[in-house]
């Protein structure tokens, strides 16, 4: 009798565990949902020489506008470079705005395809270089 109340404690014990362990990956493995939107970054090239208060001002510009996170300008290489919200704010027409509002040509640069190729130095390397990188240093911390 009493062999049988332990074996039935120990099915139920076992069916709740095994239960709750089908909830728990169930809740864990399931997509979440950001809210976080992505943050972009553009520049700004313009055509025509600036100072220091026209530089604080296409700051203070880009600062007011939505979606515009950051602004850097460098007024000795007439560039500002910014970070931005795409949800919010397209940054082409940014610049354009920004043009007409400070009337310096300006445009928005935009890399060419081997610019992007070649900007980044962690894609410059295949994945198979990548592979006999990683082989070399585990062959060679293991010999040594």
């Amino acid at each position: 009798m009493r062999s049988k109340t332990v074996v039935k404690s120990v099915l139920i014990t076992t069916l709740v565990l095994f239960v709750i362990l089908v909830v728990h990956i169930i809740w864990v493995t399931r997509p979440t949902k950001t809210n976080v939107p992505n943050v972009a970054m553009a520049r700004i090239d313009f055509q025509a020489p600036l100072n220091d208060i026209q530089g604080k001002a296409i700051t203070a510009w880009l600062y007011a506008q939505k979606g515009v996170t950051h602004v850097l300008c460098n007024t000795s290489s007439k560039i500002a470079v910014f970070t931005f919200y795409p949800s919010q704010v397209n940054a082409t027409q940014l610049a354009k705005q920004l043009s007409g509002y400070m009337q310096i040509p300006a445009t928005r640069y935009l890399p060419d395809k081997e610019e992007i190729d070649n900007g980044c130095p962690v894609v410059s390397i295949s994945t198979q270089q990548k592979i006999e990188q990683l082989a070399h240093w585990f062959f060679h911390s293991v010999n040594n």
